[in-house]
C-alpha cells in the first residue's frame, strides 16, 4: 500500500477544518499544517474538485468541509487524489513489466487482492470524525482485525 504525500496532506487538511469547525484561508492551513501555501492550494483544488470541501471566494473566503466531518471518509479523501487504495500492478513492476511467469497460476493474487479489500475498507469505515476524535481501532482488535494464529512449531 502506498498513498501519497498530497494524499497525507489531504487528510490533514480535512482533519484540520473538522477540528475548527468552521472555514479556513489556504494560508491559515499552511501555517496550522507547516506547509507551503503553493501545496496546500493544490491539496484543497483537488479535494474541492472531489466534493469533499467547499470553497467560498472573496476578502473572508476560505475553505471547508461539503458536510458534516461524519460523513467524509478516510477513503474518500484518499481517492481525490487518485491513489490506488491497494495497488495489485507491483505484480507487473516486479517483472521488469512483463507479465510474470506465474501470472496465469498465481496462488498469491488472491491474498493480494483480499489484503486491498481489508484496507479499503477499513479506510471507508473510518471518517474525518474519526480522527478528530481519536476513535481509530488498533489492528489488533479493530472491526477488521483477523485471527493471529499460533506460529509455534507442532
Amino acid at each position: 500500500m502506498r498513498i501519497s504525500k498530497h494524499a497525507e496532506f489531504g487528510l490533514r487538511v480535512v482533519t484540520r477544518l473538522a477540528r475548527d469547525g468552521g472555514q479556513l484561508n489556504i494560508r491559515e492551513l499552511a501555517e496550522h499544517e507547516g506547509l507551503p501555501e503553493t501545496t496546500v492550494a493544490k491539496v484543497v483544488g483537488r479535494l474541492r474538485r472531489a466534493g469533499v470541501l467547499n470553497a467560498e471566494r472573496g476578502r473572508n473566503g476560505g475553505y471547508s468541509l461539503d458536510r458534516p466531518a461524519d460523513q467524509v471518509t478516510l477513503a474518500q479523501v484518499v481517492e481525490a487524489f487518485g491513489d490506488r487504495i491497494f495497488d495489485q500492478g507491483f505484480c507487473t513492476r516486479m517483472s521488469d513489466g512483463d507479465i510474470c511467469a506465474h501470472d496465469a497460476t498465481c496462488g498469491l493474487k488472491p491474498v493480494w487482492r483480499g489484503l486491498g479489500a481489508v484496507i479499503g475498507n477499513f479506510l471507508a469505515g473510518l471518517t474525518v470524525d474519526d480522527l478528530v476524535h481519536g476513535n481509530v481501532p488498533h489492528a489488533s482488535h479493530g472491526p477488521t482485525a483477523l485471527p493471529v494464529r499460533d506460529q509455534r512449531p507442532g
